[in-house]
């Protein structure tokens, strides 16, 4: 019989948190959300919370050719997937022109669901007292 194909790679818990410019509108904000959360999807990964901070004022003055920034909506968008999720990401918030920044923090990487055990407490059957 043929070898068993390699296990998946695990997935890894990531935030990804970005800054958009203050003047983007909410739809045009939500499809860059959606490009994302879409690439995470498609990859097999899971969107676990979206997160929106409002428009926050900045801790210092963001310079962009031609533009000063001193206030940006802030977004977190958390998620589990492959690691490959994260070149994607970097890949489209570079080509947007309204993504001034962004970072992915990495958690923890999670075990397979099929390493735990289920159990459930009903069908344990409780070993009978010894009589003393």
């Amino acid at each position: 019989p043929p070898p068993p194909p390699p296990p998946p790679p695990p997935m890894v818990l990531y935030d990804l948190l970005m800054i958009v410019k203050s003047t983007v509108p909410k739809p045009q904000l939500a499809e860059i959300l959606k490009k994302c959360s879409t690439t995470v999807l498609d990859s097999g990964g899971v969107l676990t919370d979206i997160t929106s901070f409002g428009t926050r004022a900045l801790a210092y003055e963001f310079k962009i050719p031609g533009e000063k920034h001193f206030e940006a909506n802030m977004v977190q968008m958390t998620f589990n997937a492959k690691p490959s999720v994260v070149a994607a990401h970097d890949f489209i918030l570079s080509t947007d022109e309204r993504v001034m920044r962004w970072i992915h923090v990495k958690g923890k990487a999670l075990k397979n669901i099929k390493s735990f055990k289920a159990v459930d407490p009903r069908n344990i059957k409780h070993a009978p007292k010894k009589a003393e």
